[in-house]
């Protein structure tokens, strides 16, 4: 709930109140589609992991552009490109 109240516009008390009605539907839908708890909880962290990264990637990509065409990638991202780049070529 915590972190739909972070992403979603809620007016006090009646927002908070709806909030909590689509928390337990999302719950109850995870809950009948799950295999296990662990499952269950699986689905909820991934559901709340995605929410995040797009909230994210939403503010980076708000940012104003690099206009001098510097890259944004870490030099770890560039090993890891080259590395992908020659298994690609094997």
């Amino acid at each position: 709930m915590d972190t739909l109240k972070r992403h979603l516009p809620i007016s006090r008390p009646t927002g908070l109140h709806e909030l909590r009605k689509i928390v337990e539907r999302f719950e109850e839908k995870i809950y009948s589609a799950a295999t296990s708890q662990s499952d269950s909880l699986r689905k909820i962290s991934l559901k709340m992991l995605t929410m995040e990264t797009k909230s994210f990637n939403a503010a980076t990509n708000s940012l104003p552009s690099n206009s001098a065409g510097h890259s944004k990638k870490s030099p770890n991202d560039k090993k890891f490109l080259a590395r992908k780049k020659a298994l690609r070529s094997r």
